[in-house]
């Protein structure tokens, strides 16, 4: 065997965020397994953004922010935050290999161009100018090879691109090698912004098989529960979960922000990738609000429900309905459950016939994108 190629992937990878982190995984497991190619996952980072609030983000704060309410949760913030991150560092030593202690800034990225063969940018909301993790780095505008660009389920994460940013957007994904986004949407927003024509794929967390999760999940304890994951609060969901409990004789394990919520209002103990992992997997249900609470629920075959985000977090919820609708599961809303003594199952036969199909075309998109066919 020859000389493996090595593939750059650039994406949200480096935070405490579990879908970020675990389509990261699955996209660098999948890249490595074609013949003659290892991924490496690339360490960069525009801003402080997930990490504690201190030193000068704080004081510069308008006095008005300065209240009994968010001074408690930033002290919270300012102690937990280690806490998580070290159940994620040591995911990231683990599963990102090789990986890269080095961080990069855009000074540094540039020396990166010898050393990889290929970039791909993807997936989550890369392209996202509303975010404030996204510069023009995630565009990949740093490669001086325009061969060497890919990406892969690049998200808008809204319908549009705002009007002051169309210009440089359009430049820089014109310069792709090989299109590919996350939502249909996606498809519309590159014709309409470019001359190229974007092919639709699955997030990576839905190309890598459910044996493969199960490999890592660390299973809980607990059995017989309703698993409530949220990415944003929401008191409809709390309620809606204890509804569907009380129903089925179950309990409710919540997470948000990483930690697990007890019901008996204990101290609150942090969750890693792994056990979110074994929460879905061993859940009776799944509630959430959160794109990568459903990947892994259609990953593991739940039955799961959702509510839409409100709000300023609502111009995401495109990816949401994009993602629901092409399995024609439209109709798991909260809104839609009138009796949680007649709920309607999933018929995971339909749904993992057409899961299959798409994974494929996915699977071929990528690979002829990185071996440049």
């Amino acid at each position: 065997m020859g000389k493996q190629k090595k593939v750059g992937i650039l994406t949200f990878s480096y935070s405490s965020n579990y879908g970020s982190v675990l389509q990261a995984y699955a996209l660098r497991k999948i890249i490595s397994s074609i013949e003659g190619y290892e991924a490496h996952v690339i360490n960069y980072s525009k801003t402080n953004y997930g990490k504690p609030i201190i030193g000068k983000d704080v004081f510069t704060k308008n006095i008005k922010e300065w209240t009994p309410k968010n001074l408690a949760r930033w002290t919270v913030r300012m102690i937990a935050h280690p806490l998580k991150m070290r159940k994620f560092n040591n995911f990231f030593k683990t599963h990102y290999t090789p990986f890269f202690k080095k961080s990069y800034t855009r000074a540094s990225l540039n020396s990166l161009n010898d050393y990889f063969d290929k970039f791909v940018v993807g997936s989550d909301q890369v392209w996202n100018y509303d975010s404030p993790q996204v510069d023009d780095t995630y565009f990949l505008d740093f490669v001086e090879d325009s061969h060497k660009k890919i990406s892969y389920a690049a998200s808008f994460g809204q319908k549009k691109i705002p009007e002051e940013k169309r210009s440089i957007a359009k430049k820089l994904i014109t310069d792709f090698s090989s299109i590919s986004v996350r939502e249909s949407n996606g498809v519309d927003i590159v014709s309409d912004l470019t001359p190229r024509k974007a092919t639709w794929v699955l997030d990576p967390s839905l190309l890598l098989d459910k044996s493969e999760y199960q490999k890592i999940a660390s299973m809980p304890k607990e059995k017989g529960y309703v698993f409530l994951y949220l990415r944003h609060e929401s008191k409809k969901m709390d309620e809606f979960a204890e509804g569907l409990a009380r129903a089925r004789g179950l309990k409710v394990i919540k997470v948000y922000r990483q930690w697990l919520c007890k019901e008996n209002r204990t101290t609150p103990k942090v969750v890693g990738p792994y056990e979110w992992l074994g929460f879905i997997q061993a859940a009776d249900y799944v509630v959430t609000n959160s794109f990568h609470g459903i990947c892994f629920s259609l990953a593991f075959e739940k039955n799961f429900f959702v509510e839409f985000l409100t709000g300023t977090a609502a111009n995401t919820n495109s990816r949401i309905a994009d993602l629901l609708k092409q399995f024609d599961l439209l109709n798991r809303h909260i809104d839609d459950v009138k009796d949680f003594d007649d709920l309607e199952e999933i018929d995971y036969s339909v749904v993992n016939k057409f899961k299959e199909y798409r994974k494929q075309e996915s699977l071929l998109y990528l690979k002829n994108a990185i071996e440049g066919n």
